[in-house]
């Protein structure tokens, strides 16, 4: 027999549950009445156990954000969630038993309403069928050719949403910055995104396109290295240098950076970060890039380079020109002095090349094309866009094929996966299944 005092149930299985309460509706430890609008996406990465849900409060009040699981609701302060700054947007503590009396709060002093799933909960989770979405199998419809033009006209809306970002930003800020710092961003990959647009804002593309910088590798090194708080005397384990580069960018650095406005080495995530994605080799990654463009300079060079790609195979032309492999000595490192474990690998591959193009250059393009009145450039980069082919599934993606039982379909493109991304951030997480265009 299961009792709330010998709990056999682990969070795996308390997960599955969460996921057949779709639709139902729940009551807090509080006494609050709620409603499961959208179960959210299943996070395979640090942090909240499932992220972007929606839940109906009192039936009305709609609340987005993040679940948590735990078999004990005192799990939250044991696992140090209630100090974690992630895991500020959860908006449900799911448990399977209530062993404390405290509330829960987040790092931000917001208190976690908690739902208990009694033992009933399990056994009626268990016996019932999964409620599906409106959209379940939707994919499987009769007028495949319909479903996959609603799903092309979903990517052409986001890649319009990006460039009417840019055309404002273009209007506030120097063409080259906004470029610049929008790659920048890219190369956080959603971890340190924000903190790699903080480093192009401190150290500005004027800057490291003046001419002491342009022609210097190591200097552009040293100066986003240094200006990230990134070098190891500037870290929080003071280390001396041993390699040659490490020793090099330190002693430039000093000639170099005093009076800098450096960031610190707590602004960026450097724990369970995949070495190839380490903060140090995109930074990296980035002098090289700025040095490949040191003549014409970035905005010049990556328009140029969306002008004259081909129509059909400007996918490759555009993704070399991002490309970086490096020296030797980074290939096999994710930091200064500290190697990789793994095999040789570019500092910017062809995967993350592809996402840049898609989801910052030709959007971009577009945009300076429309401000600028050059139609051609304009009309060049949607037409690449509606030819490149499908990149790597994210999380999102991923999550929208299962969603749609898309699974194994083959003739995907990157717009149509823009338009996955599309239906999920605009409509899916916002709990608008009935305004879904692919439900119309």
């Amino acid at each position: 027999m299961i009792t709330r005092k010998r709990i056999k149930i682990s969070e795996k299985q308390l997960s599955l549950i969460w996921q057949r309460l779709l639709g139902k509706k729940l009551t807090t430890e509080e006494g609050k009445r709620l409603r499961v609008i959208y179960l959210g996406r299943l996070n395979g990465d640090n942090g909240p156990d499932f992220r972007d849900a929606v839940i109906a409060m009192d039936e009305s009040n709609l609340i987005k954000g993040d679940i948590e699981i735990h078999v004990k609701s005192s799990d939250w302060y044991g696992h140090g969630h209630h100090s974690d700054p992630e895991y500020n947007n959860v908006i449900l503590h799911v448990v399977a038993q209530r062993n404390a009396s405290s509330v829960t709060f987040t790092q931000n002093n917001k208190s976690v309403p908690v739902v208990c799933l009694s033992c009933d909960h399990w056994c009626q989770a268990y016996l019932m069928s999964y409620q599906q979405l409106p959209c379940f199998q939707i994919a499987k419809c009769e007028d495949k050719q319909a479903f996959m033009e609603l799903l092309d006209i979903a990517g052409k809306e986001r890649f319009k949403q990006k460039a009417a970002l840019f055309q404002v930003n273009l209007h506030q800020e120097e063409g080259g910055q906004v470029l610049f710092q929008s790659m920048a961003r890219a190369l956080g990959y959603s971890k340190n995104t924000v903190s790699f647009e903080e480093l192009a804002h401190r150290l500005p593309l004027s800057f490291i396109q003046r001419t002491e910088l342009r022609e210097s590798l190591v200097l552009k090194q040293a100066w986003l290295l240094g200006t990230a708080g990134l070098l190891p005397s500037q870290r929080s384990r003071r280390r001396f240098p041993k390699g040659r580069e490490a020793q090099e960018l330190e002693q430039v650095w000093q000639l170099v950076g005093k009076g800098a406005k450096t960031m610190s080495e707590n602004e960026w995530h450097l724990s369970r970060v995949y070495p190839n994605n380490y903060p140090v080799r995109r930074i990296v990654a980035q002098s090289y890039l700025l040095q490949r463009y040191c003549k014409e300079g970035l905005l010049m060079g990556m328009l140029q380079a969306v002008r004259s790609a081909p129509l059909m195979a400007g996918c490759r032309v555009l993704e070399n020109g991002l490309i970086v492999f490096g020296s030797d000595y980074w290939q096999k490192h994710f930091d200064l002095d500290i190697g990789a474990k793994t095999r040789k690998s570019a500092l910017l591959g062809h995967n993350k090349a592809a996402e840049i193009v898609v989801n910052v250059i030709l959007p971009f393009a577009f945009a300076w094309g429309g401000i600028t009145g050059e139609l051609g450039l304009k009309e060049k980069a949607i037409e690449l866009y509606n030819h490149y082919p499908k990149l790597v599934d994210n999380g999102i993606t991923r999550h929208m094929m299962r969603q749609l039982c898309l699974e194994g379909v083959s003739d995907f493109t990157a717009c149509r996966q823009q338009g996955l991304i599309y239906l999920f951030r605009n409509y899916c997480r916002e709990g608008r299944c009935s305004q879904c265009p692919l439900l119309r």
